[in-house]
């Protein structure tokens, strides 16, 4: 019987809240509570979609409250309650209502979820610091590679001194040879020369013989160092080639990676573009108090 009394003392204007407000729920797309309140209390409270503020018919206007605030400055407002009190941040908005002479007879206030919008946020600013770390990871790769593409160029440089090294061993090996050849010649002649003087050619002899036995092994030490010559600059040549293909393999990273870190770059700024647009959905609300 109270109830019936409360109804009908309730002014038109609440009375038509009350049957609109499912209707305005149910035709909403996004995920929103609504409460009509009269100057003391709450009247009806419609929950949203996957969250209740967990209050019920009859509990009086909360000090603090938007709602109530709206009702005692008789003034809009809108509010954005963090996500600490329900665990998701939410949207308020709440008007006071008022009778035909212009006084205060209650508010509506109408909450509206950003857990979709913070988990957007949440997501941007975690691929944000993804992308930071990758393009950080990408720089020291880039600074390796360069640092490899100097000590490839160094070493390089220090091959083809050695190279240069190794072919004047050449050219000075050939310059002992002739004169290795030389040396044979006149030990053989110098022989010769000893045996058609007999006895007194003797002596001259063995010296003959030590000169053709040092040409001899002049010769031979030629030969060894020449193939030792040989087998440097031939392996020279094969690191040569190698280092090339490094160099080339350097190159061609290093303009992959120039071109990935761009791309990066490219995700970095659309991802700075959506944290500001899940940022913007999150905190409009603020900036219309």
């Amino acid at each position: 019987m109270n109830n019936v009394t409360e109804a009908q003392t309730q002014h038109e204007l609440i009375r038509a809240f009350v049957k609109v407000a499912p209707l305005l729920s149910s035709l909403n797309h996004d995920d929103i509570t609504i409460g009509i309140y009269d100057t003391e209390k709450l009247i009806i409270n419609i929950p949203g979609k996957t969250f209740s503020l967990n209050v019920s018919p009859g509990d009086p206007l909360m000090e603090g409250d938007i709602v109530t605030n709206a009702i005692r400055n008789n003034t809009p407002l809108t509010a954005v309650v963090p996500k600490e009190l329900f665990g998701f941040p939410l949207a308020a908005r709440a008007i006071p209502l008022h009778d035909e002479q212009g006084r205060v007879i209650g508010g509506v206030g109408m909450g509206t979820s950003l857990e979709k919008a913070n988990k957007l946020f949440e997501m941007a600013e975690s691929f944000s610091a993804i992308v930071e770390q990758t393009t950080a990871s990408i720089g020291d790769i880039s600074q390796s590679v360069s640092n490899l593409t100097d000590r490839v160029t160094d070493v390089t440089h220090q091959m083809q001194d050695v190279s240069s090294s190794a072919q004047q061993i050449g050219k000075i090996s050939a310059v002992v040879k002739e004169i290795s050849d030389q040396s044979n010649m006149l030990g053989l002649n110098a022989a010769i020369e000893a045996a058609r003087a007999g006895e007194v050619g003797r002596g001259f002899s063995v010296v003959a013989d030590e000169i053709r036995k040092l040409a001899t092994s002049s010769k031979e030490n030629v030969d060894q160092i020449n193939g030792i010559t040989k087998n440097i600059q031939e392996l020279l040549l094969r690191l040569n080639h190698a280092f090339s293909d490094i160099y080339t393999l350097t190159d061609t990273q290093s303009k992959a990676i120039r071109e990935f870190s761009a791309t990066i770059q490219e995700i970095s700024t659309k991802a700075e573009d959506l944290a500001q647009v899940a940022e913007a959905t999150l905190y409009s609300s603020e900036s219309k108090q």
